[in-house]
């Protein structure tokens, strides 16, 4: 379950039953209740609660205000995701869990059309969230290493094809982005987890500037 303006992993929580002999067989063949008990990682830094449905649902429309359960939280994160509506861009995304997340993500940064990098993003010994707060670890590779050859060739296919499905075939590609993939269920098969152009920067990777300036100017004098 993911808040859709959070970063570095805040307002991500994987969920999963406490009770794991209570899954059905089928999606969709049964529904919990409110006092259903939850495990409740959250990908900020890997920390577990344990709460109800209920719980959980009011965390994330009220947080931690009058109105809400009455329940501690030791997360650093306010809840509340739906304030400000959906001019504001508050929501919450279900997302299927891809148990390989283990593995790591795999991360294509892009400065417009041009990919730049690809980063490797293993999370820390037992965790699951691939965010520096939590501890994982970054290896970088050239855009053309033969490791990620398919996904660079599939994705570059994908590309002029973003800004079309969003509605927005008139706009350019933002000038700093990136897309997240984990992997399936073999080392060809990725998923999509992520497009982020909201909190993306190149603080560590000064060598970029030139192919930035470039984009940027070619961005704004070939409209």
């Amino acid at each position: 379950i993911k808040q859709n303006r959070g970063s570095q992993g805040e307002g991500i929580w994987i969920v999963k039953l406490k009770d794991e002999s209570s899954y059905c067989t089928q999606y969709g063949e049964t529904m919990v209740s409110l006092d259903t008990e939850l495990v409740l990682m959250e990908a900020f830094d890997n920390h577990v609660e344990y709460h109800t449905v209920g719980e959980f649902i009011d965390f994330c429309i009220y947080g931690r205000l009058p109105g809400g359960s009455a329940v501690e939280w030791t997360t650093t994160s306010a809840g509340k995701y739906f304030d400000g509506g959906l001019a504001a861009g508050a929501m919450v995304v279900d997302q299927r869990f891809l148990p390989r997340i283990v593995e790591g993500e795999v991360r294509c940064l892009m400065v417009g059309s041009e990919l730049v990098e690809i980063v490797h993003k293993k999370p820390a010994e037992g965790g699951l969230s691939a965010t520096l707060q939590s501890g994982a670890t970054y290896t970088k590779f050239a855009p053309d290493h033969s490791k990620f050859a398919k996904l660079v060739k599939n994705f570059k296919e994908d590309i002029p094809h973003i800004m079309d499905s969003f509605g927005m075939s008139n706009e350019p590609l933002p000038l700093l982005w990136t897309a997240d993939y984990i992997y399936g269920e073999t080392d060809d098969d990725l998923h999509v987890g992520e497009i982020n152009c909201s909190c993306v920067g190149i603080t560590q990777q000064l060598s970029f500037c030139p192919i930035v300036a470039e984009v940027a100017v070619r961005a704004i004098f070939e409209r």
